[in-house]
């Protein structure tokens, strides 16, 4: 089951695998998490069966008018799922208050 959570407890770096594989300059999972740290906003997809991090969508905002979404990200075996879109219909959820 594919649960959506809105913080990192619980989280560390060694649950951040697999991710920006094919990128010319992969992040290692201490930067991936230092951005989901470092984000305003963050959606992560969690798979509660095999205890991992399988998605995320972070956002930069200044919680009054402006809010960017520069990342988002399904592990390649968890695709066509339908997990992207509900991350970004997570994400702007949680974004609905910034005009």
């Amino acid at each position: 089951m594919i649960e959506y959570r809105t913080t990192l407890d619980g989280i560390s770096s060694d649950d951040l695998q697999g991710f920006f594989d094919g990128w010319v300059k992969p992040l290692d999972s201490e930067q991936h998490y230092a951005i989901l740290k470092n984000s305003e906003f963050i959606v992560l997809a969690y798979d509660t069966e095999k205890s991992k991090v399988v998605g995320f969508i972070n956002a930069i905002s200044d919680r009054v008018h402006f809010a960017f979404i520069p990342m988002l990200e399904v592990l390649p075996e968890y695709r066509h799922r339908g997990i992207g879109s509900n991350l970004v219909k997570t994400m702007l959820k949680r974004l609905e208050d910034i005009t």
